[in-house]
């Protein structure tokens, strides 16, 4: 691989791309420049003036597997009160509001194939690049390296139908060597799966391949697939509400259902042979219907989260219908237990808009930020706090930006937040940048915030 720096100035000259489609799983067309290729099929839907889909046969809700509770360490970080006692209407930052309107560049680092999203290992210089086709490429200044290809895997198949389909999300356990991956497998069924990896080279031992859960899917889109160890030590796994269009089959605030759901387990093999556990303060656990893993609900397809470095805040990027992308923020409560039993309102609501009349209006967050479609965008792609000091300016904003647009954005975090699950503040959301084809914005092993396209490259936002 030639690894190239190129300066890209996009302040004030932005780059556009568009997109357009018939249907929940059309392709957009990203324009061409300088430095990008033009983008085959997404990780994410496009919507564009949806058809109705066709009314789905009915389905009785997936039994949830067989779980056990998990016993915690003595030192363990568990919540110590109720999300609604936060009172996070003023958020922490390191420094206080409303923060200087940041300016930035972008720097190519280096290019990929497909590219759905990068993973990083505390202490390792290291980028770990997913690629939707089935291979973990890991990559520094002199080399790069596949760590992992699916197809090394006995018996596994990864799923390509439609766009949205793939290896699509990858974790590694914050002190074991072991890692987590999220893929469709050939019938399209979502599947976490462990595999153990060298400590030094990283290079993943396809032999230790271990099945942790699955979730059958009705339809080829919406399936999430990003995977992240919380600041409790526990695993989040996004997902969608199953696909086709406008929730058919009405999964998304169905507690019964791992569909459109964050869900939170510890995924190592249990004592007594069970696949994973599930926390003691896991909301639903002991519910009656309810599946136990669950730990936030109302999602529509969330494509990319995070957590907030300095405050445990949760930062949730969910994609949108038709008309318009939301982002979500979920407070922490003397930083733990964010987005703890909360619901996101899909799809009774999307966005700010009532959607499905027979859904529930009560109970649901709103989102901190919203935007049409009618402005360009048709996907949100999240997103993450940039909390290094090495930004004076960029300290403190949440970055995140669209897929079709390319549009990348700022929000100061000190201008909004959630209290007693309702929007507190008004949004101060800036335009930073242009990354066609942009699938997801994420901190690196330095500190940095880079973007990486769909298309391929990898770019760092540098201070000017």
């Amino acid at each position: 691989m030639t690894w190239r720096r190129v300066a890209v100035s996009l302040v004030g000259a932005l780059v556009v791309a568009s997109c357009a489609g018939s249907d929940e799983s059309s392709t957009p067309s990203v324009a061409d420049t300088e430095v990008f290729t033009e983008v085959s099929a997404p990780p994410v839907e496009e919507p564009a003036d949806e058809p109705e889909p066709a009314e789905p046969e009915p389905t009785q809700p997936t039994e949830p597997a067989v779980t056990t509770t998990l016993v915690p360490a003595a030192d363990a970080d568990l919540p110590t009160a109720a999300p609604s006692e936060a009172d996070p209407s003023a958020p922490p930052t390191t420094l206080p509001g409303p923060l200087e309107v940041p300016v930035v560049d972008l720097v190519e680092v280096t290019s990929f194939d497909e590219p759905v999203g990068v993973a990083t290992r505390s202490l390792d210089p290291r980028f770990f690049v997913v690629q939707q086709g089935g291979l973990i490429v890991a990559a520094d200044a002199e080399s790069d390296t596949v760590v992992l290809d699916m197809a090394d895997i006995d018996g596994i198949e990864v799923g390509t139908e439609g766009g949205e389909q793939g290896l699509l999300g990858l974790a590694f356990h914050p002190t074991l060597d072991l890692a987590y991956i999220n893929f469709t497998n050939g019938a399209g069924t979502t599947i976490v799966a462990e595999m153990a990896h060298d400590p030094t080279t990283i290079e993943f031992d396809t032999s230790t391949y271990r099945e942790v859960l699955s979730i059958e899917q009705p339809f080829a889109n919406h399936n999430g697939g990003h995977l992240e160890f919380g600041p409790d030590g526990y695993l989040y796994i996004g997902t969608g509400d199953g696909g086709s269009a406008g929730d058919p089959n009405r999964a998304a605030l169905d507690l019964s259902s791992r569909l459109g759901k964050l869900l939170r387990i510890d995924p190592t093999l249990g004592d007594d042979g069970r696949d994973f556990t599930v926390p003691t303060d896991n909301p639903f656990l002991g519910a009656d219907d309810a599946d136990p893993t669950i730990w936030s609900y109302g999602l529509r397809n969330p494509w990319k989260f995070s957590f907030d470095p300095l405050t445990n805040e949760l930062w949730i990027a969910d994609v949108g219908q038709n008309q318009f992308e939301e982002i979500h923020l979920a407070p922490a409560v003397d930083g733990v237990d964010a987005g703890r039993g909360l619901s996101f309102g899909w799809s009774a609501f999307e966005g700010d808009a009532p959607f499905n009349d027979d859904q529930p209006t009560d109970g649901h967050v709103p989102p901190v930020v919203t935007y049409a479609h009618a402005d360009g965008g048709c996907s949100v792609s999240g997103g993450v706090v940039a909390r290094d000091a090495a930004y004076d300016d960029l300290n403190g904003w949440y970055v995140y930006g669209d897929f079709c647009s390319g549009q990348v954005w700022a929000l100061d975090t000190t201008s909004v937040g959630i209290s007693d699950s309702t929007r507190v503040g008004e949004p101060v959301v800036v335009e930073l940048a242009n990354v066609p084809a942009l699938v997801a914005v994420f901190e690196g092993p330095d500190g940095d915030i880079y973007a990486v396209s769909r298309s391929g490259p990898l770019l760092r936002l540098a201070q000017r």
